[in-house]
């Protein structure tokens, strides 16, 4: 079944494509081959094409990431929504803003900036072949300051680095975000900007990247620090107004009724958004016969001519008029939708019935702003229109049990037999719309960043804690740490109002993990002696000793092994004592522990726990059983038993095969094995590839390995 997508890949290889279908193929095949090997095959269209529908058949994982590259483009990430259809104009502008730099595009809302930018990134594919990527800065902005490491990680993913290699610790982040940024020619749109410390840092290094900006009104401090003149655009010459016009509704009729189209398009004060809901409407008047245009500037002058702003203003009213009146009603509950976009599903849970139709009218009438991906967004300008009419909380109380449910789903699906202290909910048949569970919820992840200030506003304090818990599954899995501590805030405040001691020193410790994983142990650290006293008064041994697992972490990472084996020590106790309550998480306390103690060289006890941490295990859970192995492995080769510690670590690996996170960790102990038994020949291309993987991620071990092969060398 995969022949056809296989034989594509290795066309495509063998053509000397880049970026991440490359990446993608040569870390799969790099398992079990040297690189010198993996470059021939792929430069051998016959044998690439045995190679990758082998990996397609045993690794669904990876047929379903390759099969997106593909859809994407596979000579790097396509991530700019497709130029509009109906663009047109900015030839000058467009000439104007291919070379490489910093280039600024600002004019009045409605103008088309965006429009703009993804037309260039069309016309300038070729040029800059490692990605093309689109932030909507708006999403992340919290008030007047915008998360610039969150979008610095987007940046990073979207390059092709995977999540569990993109770097927590901020320092570590913006080292990471330089490095990998300064290898690639690529081209990065950061929409909606306005002041230079919205870009501080995210502008790359590399001097054959373009960054295009787009502001509104620029502020006096981003002038300054891209002082190139800035691409300004306004209203379109008359005729393309007319040729925007006749796009949306007939050519024939715009030039049959050529001084009422003049003068209609003079009243949209010829902006492209203001010009697409006319011609739209011109359009739907067709239908009823001759004077369509005329009939539609007779509206337009009832209202007069505004400029500015108020052209979209009057644009809007006019459209909005002749929804029907389902259409109308969803389009002002997805204005006040949380977040940026919604999906289908999302759509239906707030307008309470099925709203397909109604968001087919919304797309017919020009209000859906095309994004790249199955996620849909009114325009900006029409999500102010509807909200001039009044907000709609229902939608906000709907959105957040309907987002609310997604969650909790997601997580029990995904890690069933984690600890939770949200309270539990029963959930219908969840909606994915055909994704992995976590995907979706990683989709959606600014609009739980949205709901969790609304949430906490409207009091809506259990359904707050069952988002936090139930999204701790994502932060694991993917990463995002600066999000879930944004949303842990309010729902710490949350859990306090309501006065659940059990939830409190959950999100606590949650909280804490997340800052000290960020490094940022002066923040972490009241955290977790708060949830340390909490847990105390409450007779639940199971939270106490995630709590003590979360404190032994927190001193692992600042490298007090001593202390930390108290704390895994304090955990494998409670463990114990809860017998079959206990046993899945003494499996990983136990491996955690024997892993803190192999650090520390106190190796006494170090077998027997692993032992005890497999026995908690079925056969059922590779993947932990596989990280019990790894441990037993090291354990091995640092006693002296080489055989053994290679036997072990093959067993590990074939336990979490497909399992990517892993790999550059399992290359770093198959080298230090190799070294340890003299082989530095093998050792060597065991580091050459970790230090690879972490070259292309620009991972601060990068530097690492490289001294590693210097010495090797």
């Amino acid at each position: 079944m995969w022949e056809v997508i296989a034989g594509e890949v290795a066309k495509t290889l063998a053509a000397g494509a880049a970026g991440g279908l490359k990446d993608l193929v040569t870390k799969r095949l790099a398992r079990r081959r040297a690189a010198q090997d993996v470059e021939s095959l792929l430069a051998d269209t016959d044998r690439a094409e045995t190679a990758v529908r082998e990996l397609l058949e045993s690794d669904p994982a990876f047929a379903e990431r390759l099969q997106e590259i593909l859809a994407q483009g596979a000579a790097g990430e396509r991530d700019v929504p497709g130029a509009p259809v109906h663009f047109v104009d900015r030839d000058v502008e467009r000439r104007n803003a291919a070379a490489s730099g910093v280039r600024l595009i600002t004019g009045p809302r409605g103008a088309g900036k965006s429009a703009l930018v993804c037309k260039l990134a069309e016309d300038l594919r070729d040029r800059y072949p490692d990605g093309q990527l689109y932030v909507d800065l708006g999403n992340y902005r919290d008030g007047s300051v915008v998360r610039r490491s969150d979008v610095a990680a987007r940046i990073l993913r979207g390059l092709g680095v995977e999540a569990n290699l993109v770097s927590t610790g901020t320092a570590d982040l913006w080292a990471q975000y330089r490095s990998v940024t300064a290898r690639r020619r690529f081209l990065l749109a950061l929409d909606n900007a306005e002041v230079a410390a919205d870009l501080r840092e995210l502008v790359p290094p590399s001097p054959s990247s373009l960054v295009l900006v787009t502001a509104i009104r620029p502020g006096d401090d981003l002038l300054a620090e891209y002082p190139a003149p800035p691409i300004e655009i306004g209203g379109l010459e008359r005729d393309f107004s007319l040729e925007l016009l006749g796009r949306f509704s007939d050519p024939a009729a715009i030039e049959a009724e050529r001084a009422a189209a003049v003068e209609l398009a003079g009243l949209c004060d010829h902006m492209p958004f203001a010009l697409v809901l006319a011609g739209i409407r011109v359009g739907k008047r067709l239908r009823r016969g001759p004077g369509a245009v005329a009939s539609v500037l007779a509206g337009f002058r009832e209202t007069g001519a505004l400029g500015g702003i108020d052209v979209i203003a009057m644009a809007f009213e006019q459209s909005f008029a002749e929804l029907s009146p389902d259409a109308a009603e969803l389009c002002r509950l997805l204005a006040s939708h949380p977040g940026p976009d919604f999906t289908t599903a999302s759509a239906t849970a707030v307008f309470g019935k099925p709203a397909g139709d109604a968001l087919d009218e919304l797309a017919d009438a020009g209000f859906l702003a095309p994004t790249g991906t199955p996620r849909q967004q009114l325009f900006n300008l029409i999500r102010e229109g509807a909200l001039r009419r009044g907000t709609k909380d229902v939608a906000i109380t709907r959105a957040l049990e309907f987002y609310r449910d997604q969650a909790v789903a997601a997580d029990h699906r995904t890690s069933p037999d984690r600890l939770r202290c949200y309270a539990p909910i029963s959930v219908p048949a969840p909606d994915f719309e055909g994704k992995h569970p976590l995907d979706w919820v990683d989709d959606a992840r600014e609009t739980y960043g949205a709901l969790a200030y609304q949430a906490f506003e409207r009091k809506r304090d259990v359904e707050l804690g069952q988002i936090c818990g139930a999204l701790e599954v994502l932060m694991l899995n993917r990463g995002h740490h600066r999000l879930f501590a944004h949303i842990n805030h309010w729902g710490l405040l949350a859990a306090k109002r309501l006065g659940d001691p059990a939830l409190t020193t959950r999100i606590l410790s949650q909280q804490g993990r997340t800052f000290f994983l960020l490094h940022e142990f002066d923040r972490a650290r009241p955290l977790l002696e708060e949830a340390l006293e909490t847990v105390r008064t409450l007779d639940n041994p199971a939270l106490e000793s995630s709590v003590q697992e979360f404190c032994g972490r927190f001193h692992e990472e600042k490298g007090l092994l001593p202390a930390a084996a108290d704390f895994l020590w304090r955990a494998v106790t409670l463990d114990r004592a809860m017998a079959d309550a206990g046993r899945r998480s003494l499996g990983i306390h136990s491996r955690m522990l024997a892993n803190v103690l192999l650090k520390a060289g106190a190796y006494d006890q170090v077998w027997a726990l692993l032992a005890e941490s497999a026995q908690q295990f079925p056969s059922t859970d590779p993947r932990n059983l596989g990280r019990v192995s790894l441990v037993r492995a090291k354990y091995l080769r640092t006693v002296g038993r080489h055989d053994d510690a290679e036997r072990e670590l093959a067993e590990a690996w074939r336990l979490v095969s497909g399992a990517t996170q892993y790999t550059a960790e399992f290359e770093e102990e198959f080298g230090r094995l190799c070294a340890a038994r003299g082989d530095h020949a093998r050792a060597h291309t065991h580091f050459q590839r970790a230090w690879q993987t972490y070259f292309d991620a620009g991972h601060p071990r990068e530097a690492e390995f490289r001294a590693v092969l210097a010495n090797a060398g």
